[in-house]
C-alpha cells in the first residue's frame, strides 16, 4: 500500500468559483488533477487530502465535487480547511460522504500499521506567515486542542505515525509552531499540510526534516496538481 498527499483541490463543480481568476497555472486544474491522479494511484492506495476540498458553501453544493473526488482510485483520508464551509459534523459526514472518503475531526485512522490524524489548525501567530487578529489567536488554540484529540487517539505501537493538518506547522525558515509543540512525545515520522498557495513567496521551503519528523508541503498547485508520493509501506 502507498500513501500519497495533495491539499487545497478547491473544487467547484457545484458553485461558481473558477480558479483561474488566481492565475494560469490554475487553468482547468480538476482535468490536469484527474489525469495525474489516473497515472499515479492505485485502488489498493491512500491519499491523504489536507483541507479546502471545495468552494462550496452547503453539504448538497459539494456532492457534486465529493463525486469527483470519490470517482478517483484509492482510499482518500480528508480533514476540513479554513474554506470548507460545507462540512457538517463528522456524524453526519460519516453518513453522506461516498463510501472511499474517510473524514477525520478530532480522530484518527489506521491502515495496518500505518497510523494517520489529523485537523485542521488555524494560523500560528508566533510563525508570521499571515496577519493575525485577536481572533484568530482564539481559533488557534481551540484548533491546538482538537489537534491533541486527534494525535491522542492514534493507534499505539504503529510503525509509521502520519500528522496531516492543513495549515502549516512551521515557518519557511524550519521553525516549529505550537502544534508541533503539542506532537512532542508522539513522534510523527511524516506531517503534510498546505493552505499557501503560489504566487507569493517560494514555499519550496516548508519541505525539510526535523528530528525524526519529515514535513511536506502539498498544495496543489506547488505540486503541479499531481499527488505526491509520501509514503510506499511495502518498502519504508
Amino acid at each position: 500500500m502507498r500513501f500519497f498527499a495533495i491539499s487545497d483541490l478547491h473544487l467547484s463543480f457545484g458553485t461558481d468559483k473558477p480558479m483561474d481568476v488566481f492565475g494560469p497555472h490554475w487553468d482547468d486544474h480538476p482535468s490536469r488533477l484527474r489525469r495525474a491522479w489516473l497515472d499515479l494511484v492505485g485502488h489498493e492506495d491512500v491519499v491523504l487530502v489536507p483541507g479546502d476540498i471545495s468552494w462550496a458553501m452547503r453539504p448538497a453544493e459539494a456532492e457534486a465535487d465529493l463525486s469527483f473526488l470519490h470517482g478517483l482510485p484509492g482510499t482518500k483520508v480528508i480533514i476540513k480547511g479554513n474554506h470548507d464551509y460545507w462540512w457538517s459534523t463528522l456524524g453526519k459526514l460519516r453518513q453522506t460522504l461516498p463510501g472511499s472518503i474517510i473524514p477525520l475531526q478530532n480522530s484518527s485512522v489506521s491502515f495496518g500499521d500505518v497510523t494517520v490524524a489529523g485537523s485542521r489548525l488555524w494560523i500560528d501567530p508566533e510563525l508570521s506567515l499571515e496577519d493575525v487578529s485577536e481572533e484568530d489567536r482564539r481559533i488557534f488554540a481551540r484548533e491546538l486542542g482538537r489537534l491533541r484529540l486527534s494525535l491522542d487517539s492514534m493507534q499505539d505501537g504503529a510503525r509509521v505515525r502520519i500528522v496531516m493538518t492543513h495549515f502549516p506547522p512551521l515557518s519557511l525558515d524550519g521553525r516549529p509552531g505550537k502544534a508541533v509543540e503539542a506532537a512532542a512525545g508522539r513522534e510523527p515520522d511524516i506531517w503534510v499540510f498546505g493552505h499557501m498557495h503560489l504566487g507569493g513567496a517560494d514555499y519550496s521551503g516548508f519541505t525539510r526534516t526535523i528530528g525524526r519528523t519529515r514535513f511536506v508541503f502539498v498544495s496543489a498547485d506547488h505540486l503541479g496538481f499531481a499527488p505526491l508520493l509520501i509514503l510506499d509501506s511495502s518498502n519504508p
